[in-house]
């Protein structure tokens, strides 16, 4: 009898937290790139980096801009989003709960591995 009441509730405590929030990193790498291979610098979420390079943001689910300060660049880039499939498995497996869990901590985004900002 303990060990179904112990497996009752590792199965409940398991569908109470997100499947993405469990497989996947809170943070995520995004490469930029300039279309002239110019190194200008970069903002994102108030961290900056040099092009080319890296930036290492939080996955939480909200929009991500790249903002340059060289005036022969864009000034802002959009980074795209997209829903992560490890998401879907868990609207499968979890149900409501996991995949609420998934979409209130953001971590069912994913965002664009790579982008390149335009450059005169």
């Amino acid at each position: 009898m303990n060990k179904a009441v112990l497996s009752i509730a590792a199965v409940s405590l398991a569908s109470l937290s997100g499947c993405a929030s469990i497989m996947t990193h809170e943070e995520q790498s995004i490469n930029i790139t300039t279309s002239n291979n110019q190194a200008v610098e970069v903002t994102v979420d108030d961290k900056k980096a040099t092009t080319p390079g890296t930036v290492v943001v939080l996955r939480d689910g909200k929009n991500k801009v790249i903002k340059v300060s060289d005036a022969s660049c864009e000034q802002e880039t959009k980074v795209d989003k997209s829903v992560t499939p490890v998401f879907f498995g868990n609207i499968i497996l979890g149900g409501l709960l996991g995949s609420t869990t998934d979409s209130m901590t953001g971590k069912m985004w994913d965002y664009e591995d790579s982008v390149e900002i335009k450059c005169n």
